[in-house]
């Protein structure tokens, strides 16, 4: 598998906001102008790039939920006791220490829910790799990763200065979004690559 679902689901939900932005951008440079549209261009360029980040942030979470539940589904097959795992992970604290409400007798699962994810995901690319440290993968020993994410903290700071801090973009054109909806495009695709090969290494460890 080349691509996950996941990035399958957000390429074609950023195709059609790159659609929506260049139509606009037509309608803008039109001998007919739009007098809607022409007159809000910096409410359309302000608004694309909130969702432009915002797809950025569901993709985070959405592709962190599959690597859980590639582990899982792992876990399942292998059948560990829950108590033995627990018991290895903690080393300094005896399992026979441990209060019965401590102990699980059931094999182990990951129980991390998509919510408890909220708190972890950012479009910032440092808390990207902070999140994915730990399932084991080490975002910034990936080339291409390092070379893009300059990029994508500019567009992420951007977005935050006109959400947080009623920004009026006026510096952002039409061609701009498009731009940085290619290029978040190219950063989640990459991401996306390091994460199949994560779920499909037998270790399940970052190569």
């Amino acid at each position: 598998m080349d691509k996950s679902s996941v990035f399958q689901t957000y390429l074609t939900m950023l195709e059609d906001l790159k659609k929506l932005n260049n139509e606009a951008n037509k309608k803008a440079l039109s001998d007919n102008i739009d007098s809607f549209v022409s007159s809000n261009i910096n409410f359309f360029t302000k608004s694309f790039m909130i969702t432009l980040c915002a797809y950025l942030e569901s993709y985070l979470k959405d592709i962190s939920m599959e690597i859980i539940d590639a582990m899982n589904a792992r876990l399942y097959s292998a059948k560990l006791p829950y108590n033995l795992v627990k018991w290895s992970i903690l080393k300094k604290k005896e399992l026979a220490d441990l209060n019965d409400n401590e102990l699980k007798f059931e094999q182990l699962t990951l129980n991390i829910t998509k919510k408890e994810l909220d708190s972890f995901i950012s479009g910032m690319p440092y808390r990207t790799e902070n999140l994915f440290k730990k399932f084991g993968i080490r975002l910034f020993d990936d080339e291409i990763y390092n070379h893009q994410k300059e990029k994508i903290i500019s567009i992420v700071v951007k977005r935050n200065e006109i959400l947080h801090y009623n920004d009026t973009a006026s510096d952002l054109s039409f061609t701009d979004v498009s731009n940085n909806i290619d290029y978040v495009t190219e950063y989640i695709e990459n991401l996306d690559k390091i994460v199949i090969i994560f779920i499909n290494t037998p270790s399940g460890l970052s190569l």
